[in-house]
């Protein structure tokens, strides 16, 4: 049984290698946000110091240096870029190797809590999940702390299961890799802090001893789960502190970095908060969208095929692109959006790991449950428009209640119309991938990829 667990994983993390990886340097150029992150880790491949600076000038016309996150993701990619060049396959091979990983820790920390069958079903959902595909080919840092949340709960489990000091420190460890990739790796942090007061209450309450609860040498043991991602926070700015920086040029860069992060003043054709549609910020009218419904992805990139000039069409919109429509010419369409069937069946499976949970109270419900709540309902009380890519976090966790689901499923006499299901996840995904990957098409076709008005 090992054995065929580990082909499985293994064919399957190879095909969505491959998948990821084809076409990878298409389009040949900067989209999206890859203006900041990729050009912003060219700077840190090239020791610049403007990189760090939030007033410093942007090094060239429609770009500038992305400070608002912290670097660890950006220097990933600029070693990826001394390694492969300053060039498409060097900036976005570090997110096609995380977006991968991805799907084989899905299968890992499935396992740990719920055994080979939850596991087998979780990978395939992430795997053929199209929001998680688009984010992994593209110069930014969401797989990033999504990949080292996943690993930082994994080793918490083992650290539940083992009772191991050391998985502990590795958890802590994977939450400053997290956090140092981006702020939204405090929600992590949160989150391991939960299930650890979760699993010492319910220790408490079933020993009715207030020494198992906060025995004195606990406290500073679960203290690690703050104080080493604080440090690797400060270490993953080795860079800025080598090129002299002080520390109040750190305490001011994080201060902006707040500042940003709290703007009501930001305006976006595709601005989210996890419950609404803010095109024109937070604080102007808001419409119905929320995240768990895939109502409104982020159009990333157009880019023209066979067309007179050969030049990237990337400021025309999925509304008007077929208008223009000549003889022979095809599109690529990058569009960060979810596979549909995978989000809305979703819903129904977080529902019953809820109705799970407090039936029996388990804590490895509790844990899908923080991990798939943790990174999205924060974003409600957001002050500033988000995108929906940074629902990415929670869709492991959301893959994970999907594969509790379809092997509860599997134990009854419908255990056949689990595949059915699978299938038709896939099915789904390939229907999408054009759109999700820019593979260049009739660009008369794109109305039958919108299948929500709120899509456009």
């Amino acid at each position: 049984m090992q054995r065929k667990l580990v082909i499985f994983i293994t064919v399957l993390t190879l095909i969505s290698l491959f998948l990821r990886a084809f076409r990878l340097s298409e389009p040949p150029r900067y989209y999206f946000d890859e203006v900041y992150h990729a050009v912003t880790a060219k700077a840190y491949a090239d020791n610049i110091r403007d990189a760090y600076d939030p007033f410093s000038k942007a090094p060239k016309e429609g770009t500038a240096y992305d400070w608002l996150h912290p670097p660890l993701a950006k220097l990933m990619q600029a070693g990826s870029i001394k390694m492969f060049g300053d060039a498409p396959l060097g900036w976005r091979l570090p997110s096609v190797i995380f977006g991968t990983a991805i799907i084989p820790l899905t299968f890992i920390l499935a396992f740990l809590l719920f055994g080979p069958i939850a596991a087998i079903f979780s990978a395939t959902v992430i795997a053929f999940e199209n929001l998680t595909f688009v984010m992994s080919r593209i110069t930014m840092n969401d797989v990033f702390v999504t990949v080292f949340s996943l690993v930082a709960f994994i080793f918490l489990v083992l650290h539940s299961q083992k009772k191991k000091f050391i998985y502990l420190v590795l958890c802590a460890l994977f939450l400053g890799f997290a956090v140092s990739s981006k702020w939204t790796g405090a929600y992590t942090i949160l989150a391991v802090a939960v299930f650890i007061f979760f699993v010492r209450l319910r220790g408490f309450l079933r020993l009715r001893t207030k020494l198992n609860f906060v025995g004195v040498a606990t406290v500073p043991r679960y203290s690690l789960i703050l104080i080493i991602p604080a440090v690797i926070y400060l270490l993953s700015y080795g860079q800025f502190w080598l090129q002299g920086h002080s520390v109040k040029q750190f305490v001011d860069l994080n201060k902006q970095i707040w500042w940003y992060q709290n703007r009501h003043d930001l305006e976006h054709t595709y601005g989210t908060t996890a419950l609404f549609c803010v095109p024109k910020g937070t604080s102007a009218e808001k419409t119905w969208c929320p995240w768990i419904l895939n109502a409104r992805g982020v159009y990333f990139s157009y880019e023209q095929y066979g067309s007179p000039s050969g030049e990237a069409g990337d400021k025309q919109s999925l509304q008007s692109s077929n208008s223009e429509n000549s003889a022979g010419l095809k599109a690529g369409y990058i569009y960060a959006l979810g596979n549909p069937l995978i989000f809305w069946g979703g819903i129904i499976a977080v529902s019953f790991v809820l109705g799970k949970f407090i039936e029996e109270r388990k804590k490895e419900y509790a844990l899908i449950l923080l991990g798939y709540f943790v990174f999205w309902v924060p974003w409600i009380f957001t002050p500033r428009l988000m995108f929906l890519y940074h629902y990415l976090p929670s869709l492991p966790f959301l893959a994970i209640s999907l594969g509790v689901s379809l092997a509860a499923i599997y134990k009854t006499k419908f255990k056949y119309a689990t595949i059915v299901i699978l299938l038709v996840f896939i099915a789904v995904f390939f229907y999408f991938y054009p759109i999700s990957s820019g593979l260049p098409i009739d660009p008369n076709s794109i109305d039958r990829y919108m299948w929500l008005s709120t899509w456009r």
